[in-house]
C-alpha cells in the first residue's frame, strides 16, 4: 500500500462528511426560513384582531399558521435526521480508518487519543442544535396554537 492510498481514502471520507454537513445546513436553513415567515404571518394575523379576540379572523387564521408550522417541522425532521445519521456514519468510517492506520492521525487536529476524544465531544455538541431545533419549533407552535384561544377566554 502506498502512502497516497490511505490519505486518498481519508480525503474521500472527509469530502463525504463536508457534503452531508452542507446538506444538513441547507435543510436547517430552509426550516428556519420557513418558520420565520410563518411567525411573521402569525404575528400579523394575531395583531390584526387586537382587542377583538372573539373575531372569526383571530380564532381561525393564527391557529392555521401554527398548524402549518408544526406540519413543516414534521416534514423537515426526517431529512435532518437522515443527514445527521449520514454524518455519524462517515465520522465512524473516518475513525475506523484512523484506528487502522495511525499514521493518518497527523492529518487531523488531534495530537493524541485524548485530544481526539475531546474533538469528538465538540463535534457532538455542535450537532445538538440540529436535533433540538425541530423540537423547539414544535413546542413554540403548540403555544402559538393555544394563544388565540387563551386570549379569547381571558382577554
Amino acid at each position: 500500500m502506498t502512502q497516497l492510498e490511505p490519505t486518498g481514502e481519508l480525503d474521500h471520507v472527509r469530502g463525504e462528511i463536508r457534503a452531508e454537513i452542507s446538506l444538513l445546513n441547507s435543510r436547517l436553513n430552509a426550516l428556519i426560513s420557513s418558520q420565520s415567515f410563518l411567525v411573521i404571518a402569525y404575528g400579523s394575523s394575531l395583531s390584526a384582531g387586537y382587542d377583538n379576540w372573539n373575531g372569526l379572523f383571530t380564532i381561525t387564521l393564527p391557529p392555521f399558521f401554527a398548524v402549518l408550522g408544526i406540519v413543516l417541522v414534521l416534514e423537515a425532521r426526517p431529512g435532518i435526521a437522515a443527514a445527521q445519521e449520514a454524518i455519524s456514519h462517515w465520522r465512524g468510517r473516518e475513525n475506523q480508518l484512523i484506528d487502522r492506520q495511525p499514521e493518518l492521525l497527523r492529518f487531523t487536529l488531534a495530537t493524541d487519543e485524548q485530544s481526539r476524544k475531546r474533538m469528538e465531544l465538540r463535534q457532538h455538541a455542535g450537532s445538538v442544535f440540529s436535533s433540538r431545533a425541530p423540537k423547539i419549533f414544535i413546542s413554540a407552535w403548540i403555544v402559538f396554537f393555544l394563544l388565540p384561544f387563551a386570549l379569547l377566554i381571558w382577554g
